[in-house]
């Protein structure tokens, strides 16, 4: 076969159609092929001492319709993945329903990232590793490596991070939906979170912070910002504390609409002094306050208040949490009734 070729093709193409025919011939005898190897280990095997083994060329790429791609594909579906350059020189598409990014090292395989048919990324872990109530499109996960979850680096007067919220008609009132920016929660259970709203314009944007309720499975505001000022969105109890940790300082008015509890009580004693006689009287304050301010003389507003004499009305300088009053009851015939009240508070 190979003479017949060379005397119809006498102009030097004896060469290519005989490695032609050895190709094909080898092809249909081994089962490996080996382009610069002897020893050929899958069905085609190419090795070059070269940095690009092997070349694949296609139509003009300047074409919009160019386009150059290997498809890889099990022989039951001719369309489960390709990989192409089409178009521009930087085009390049990968189609497939998953995508993969596995990394070995040191017999250790892990999947560093993957893209799912719904288009979720996932970083740091498989998709069974991502928490199936949150629809997220990023997903950082940690798959036991103690690491940060995000670190952005942002150039001056350039934002970190930009969350645009965008409304739905799927519910009733679109111009009065807010965005949940941030939301916190530890392991599975819901904790807290931030809000945006708008009130249907960009005037005066809303900011506010949220925690979750356990008991009606919803976020509840407990402090909102406004342009204007901090609004408190939950009363506190007799039992719950708003604790300002160091100095605060107010600039402008505060407003109150209700009863401000500071934490200072008023406690008193009664003692009725017999007749010309001194006394030391103390009045002690609650468990955990100080003794800030107080004061005593005759408990009731009558004539008789003249009798009674307060040589000295100030704190204990023995005890922290106690007033002492030392008073003289003048009459010589007369028992008095003597108050000791004290001004106490919480100091840490």
């Amino acid at each position: 076969m190979a003479d017949e070729f060379t005397e119809v093709n006498p102009s030097g193409m004896k060469q290519v159609w005989l490695f032609v025919f050895c190709m094909a011939t080898t092809a249909g005898m081994a089962q490996n092929v080996g382009i610069g190897t002897a020893s050929p280990q899958k069905k085609l095997h190419v090795v070059s001492a070269d940095s690009i083994a092997v070349q694949i060329e296609g139509a003009n790429l300047s074409s919009s319709t160019a386009a150059v791609g290997i498809s890889i594909r099990p022989t039951n579906n001719v369309s489960f993945q390709w990989m192409a350059l089409r178009g521009r020189e930087d085009a390049f598409v990968v189609n497939s329903a998953r995508l993969y990014l596995n990394r070995k090292y040191d017999n250790d395989t892990r999947t560093v990232m993957f893209v799912d048919e719904y288009g979720r990324v996932g970083i740091g872990g498989t998709e069974a590793d991502l928490d199936y109530e949150v629809a997220a499109k990023l997903n950082i996960l940690q798959k036991g490596l103690a690491a940060s979850g995000l670190f952005l680096e942002a150039p001056y007067i350039r934002d970190g991070i930009i969350i645009k919220g965008l409304t739905s008609n799927l519910y009733p009132n679109p111009a009065a939906q807010k965005i949940s920016a941030l939301r916190f929660q530890f392991n599975q259970f819901e904790n807290s979170r931030l809000t945006l709203e708008n009130l249907g314009s960009t005037v005066n944007p809303l900011l506010s912070f949220e925690m979750f309720n356990p008991t009606t499975f919803n976020h509840e505001k407990v402090m909102t910002l406004d342009r204007t000022g901090v609004i408190m969105n939950k009363t506190l109890g007799v039992n719950e504390t708003l604790t300002v940790a160091g100095n605060t300082s107010l600039y402008q008015n505060l407003s109150v609409y209700g009863t401000i509890n500071t934490g200072v009580v008023r406690p008193f004693v009664d003692v009725d002094m017999p007749t010309n006689f001194i006394s030391e009287i103390f009045c002690a304050c609650p468990s955990g306050y100080k003794a800030i301010g107080g004061g005593g003389g005759h408990r009731d507003y009558n004539t008789a208040a003249a009798d009674i004499k307060i040589n000295y009305s100030g704190p204990d300088p023995n005890d922290s949490g106690k007033w002492k009053v030392i008073a003289t009851n003048t009459n010589t015939t007369q028992l008095r009734a003597v108050r000791v009240y004290a001004i106490c508070a919480r100091i840490e």
